[in-house]
């Protein structure tokens, strides 16, 4: 081996010590850093409305619980079957949100109960699911 590719070799190798560290660990998938204000790590993080967890609000007429899937589906009643459209969501009482990914109970919460009258964020306790409002001030 002549010199050069000794040095080419040395070089090569002293370069992959210092990269290496810095290569992404494959093992994780789909890890994801949510918003720098939420101060948190979550496993998967979407945002916007149209991406809300499910919800479970109070039916106004026999307060059973009745399920929206998602946020532009329509909200309607098992027990008396009334129906109301998505547009309606901030007029019913909510009282719960489900984690898309394992079905636990999200926390979930406002930011700005001044500005908003839905839930701004959630997160899964269980798997770290993670969902934010988009919005813009």
């Amino acid at each position: 081996m002549g010199t050069a590719a000794y040095v080419y070799e040395l070089l090569r190798d002293l370069l992959d010590r210092i990269v290496d560290p810095l290569r992404a660990d494959e093992s994780i998938e789909q890890f994801t850093l949510s918003i720098p204000e939420a101060q948190t790590t979550t496993v998967d993080s979407v945002q916007g409305w149209g991406n809300r967890p499910p919800a479970v609000l109070a039916c106004p007429g026999c307060e059973a619980d009745m399920h929206q899937h998602n946020a532009i589906g329509p909200i309607s009643c098992e027990n008396c079957f009334r129906e109301f459209p998505s547009e309606t969501f901030s007029d019913h009482e909510l009282r719960g949100m489900t984690c898309p990914r394992c079905d636990a109970d999200m926390q979930y919460g406002r930011r700005h109960p001044q500005m908003f009258d839905i839930p701004e964020w959630a997160t899964c306790p269980e798997c770290q699911y993670h969902w934010d409002l988009d919005h813009w001030f």
